[in-house]
């Protein structure tokens, strides 16, 4: 039998962004990284129903150069140990297929772990994590107060719309049939 699994971005939904003027951004440095209040608890409780954990994350900064990548690496490692995540996908590249809302790095993840799409879920703040997680045929689920998107997506909405991720968590354990 497949596993089921749970899909998280990582920024704005397992760790605080950070203010940046009119905008928020990724942490930049292991001093800016820090996990929201409910992130352990969420991923805990997902995991005791047996969903396999994974992230799946843009991190352009590297890239760009506003972090090194031994930066990233530490915060992966971070994510890794203190959540208990099983595997952490970083895309840094806007040019690659992974790169949401490119899917390729959700397609890995279902193939390398044997995933079962139809009871499978990403949870995500943004419109491309919505539309990669829909293009791989996961349920959706956007944490937030309002979900906008660029016109040539309009079609594709989320599942369910939470405030946080713990919510996103409780609300996965509610509908599993297993």
């Amino acid at each position: 039998m497949s596993n089921k699994a749970v899909i998280f971005d990582r920024d704005g939904v397992l760790n605080e962004l950070v203010p940046r003027g009119d905008i928020s951004t990724a942490p930049w440095t292991i001093s800016e990284f820090k996990f929201l209040p409910n992130a352990k608890d969420a991923v805990k409780l997902v995991d005791y129903y047996g969903y396999k954990t994974y992230v799946v994350t843009n991190q352009p900064d590297v890239y760009n150069g506003q972090m090194t990548q031994s930066t990233l690496d530490t915060m992966t490692k971070m994510i890794e140990s203190w959540l208990g995540i099983e595997e952490v996908v970083c895309c840094q590249d806007r040019n690659h297929p992974s790169y949401k809302p490119g899917s390729d790095a959700f397609e890995y993840l279902i193939k390398m772990y044997d995933i079962d799409r139809d009871r499978s879920y990403l949870i995500g703040d943004r419109w491309k994590d919505i539309v990669a997680g829909s293009r791989s045929g996961l349920k959706t689920i956007f944490v937030g107060s309002t979900y906008t998107y660029p016109d040539e997506y309009k079609d594709i909405q989320p599942d369910y719309i939470v405030d946080n991720v713990l919510q996103a968590c409780m609300l996965i354990v509610e509908n599993d049939n297993d």
